[in-house]
């Protein structure tokens, strides 16, 4: 029964084969590259695969620092774009594919984000490690006031797509970390951002539990009125301090109820990485902002961090 159904396909010029071929995706055509043999030319063509590779590939692969083999087919180079990052911007970040639809992957490196005190070397140190696509990372020796912060043009990215924010980093230790969440937004540069909240400490090691939206017992209702007269929708929630009792933080009851506390997860390059948010590629003269911060009533000094930059990927699933 199969000879008398031949897939249509092969029944037309290999040109007409090509030109459907490119409406579908990197993974189906794959597929028919592997199960059909008379498909197989149409499927690995230049043709084909080019219109997978982002239009402004050859201006970014020409701006790399990373010497890049000379392949003989645009299949070739995508899939060596998907699996090996290619440094850019001076090294300041990272270029790659998302291997499943093609669309554009960034890394901003430590150098390209706006860490506040980054060149102040009594708060933070440069330096390079092996396990990073980087030349460089940075070390947080000590600050009460963390705040990081990244940027990016929506028009670089592929259109018309979800994109998630993750920051990336390591912890040579946790101290000042783990009395409370720090604050992760993504959002357009001057419109007001939807906080959330995230532990970059491992779950079980925080100081106190991020709990609930109730008001915690150790305020009073006066010391809730004074903190806020004006916000009836306002939740305090009470951190304790090592250093004494911790202050009381107003928190939206809309935005707390909607938020969950984000953990990290074990990247395969053996770092972390917490989301920091997500957004969609709609106008083109759009700026991203991605932040990571913990500025206000700060209740320790915080050393440790390792950070080696926010990756921007899209939205799977």
């Amino acid at each position: 029964m199969e000879n008398e159904n031949p897939n249509i396909l092969s029944l037309l010029p290999e040109d007409c084969t090509e030109k459907v071929l490119v409406f579908t995706s990197p993974v189906d055509v794959c597929r028919v590259s592997v199960v059909s043999k008379s498909l197989q030319s149409a499927a690995d063509s230049d043709s084909v695969w080019e219109k997978f590779l982002p239009s402004d590939y050859q201006s970014i692969i020409s701006a790399s620092l990373t010497p890049i083999p000379d392949f003989g087919s645009k299949k070739d180079l995508y899939v060596y774009l998907c699996h090996n990052p290619i440094l850019i911007d001076a090294g300041r970040k990272s270029f790659s594919l998302e291997k499943r639809t093609g669309k554009k992957c960034y890394f901003l490196g430590a150098r390209d984000l706006n860490i506040a005190w980054a060149d102040t070397p009594r708060h933070w140190r440069w330096t390079s490690l092996p396990d990073s696509r980087f030349p460089e990372v940075v070390k947080l020796r000590r600050v009460w006031w963390l705040e990081i912060r990244g940027t990016i043009r929506v028009g670089v990215l592929s259109p018309r797509t979800s994109y998630v924010a993750y920051i990336v980093y390591k912890l040579k230790n946790d101290h000042g970390f783990h009395f409370r969440p720090s604050e992760v937004s993504v959002g357009v540069c001057g419109v007001e951002l939807d906080t959330q909240f995230a532990f970059l400490v491992p779950k079980g090691r925080q100081y106190h539990p991020y709990k609930s939206i109730y008001r915690m017992s150790s305020a009073t209702e006066d010391e809730l009125e004074q903190l806020d007269d004006d916000n009836e929708e306002a939740v305090y929630i009470y951190f304790p301090c090592p250093y004494g009792r911790g202050p009381l933080l107003p928190v939206r009851a809309s935005n707390l109820v909607q938020s969950n506390i984000r953990r990290r997860q074990l990247r395969d390059d053996g770092w972390f990485e917490i989301e920091l948010g997500e957004f969609y590629t709609e106008n083109e003269d759009d700026c991203i902002e991605m932040s990571l911060k913990e500025v206000n009533d700060c209740l320790s000094p915080k050393d440790g961090l390792i950070v080696e930059g926010i990756e921007i990927r899209p939205r799977m699933g």
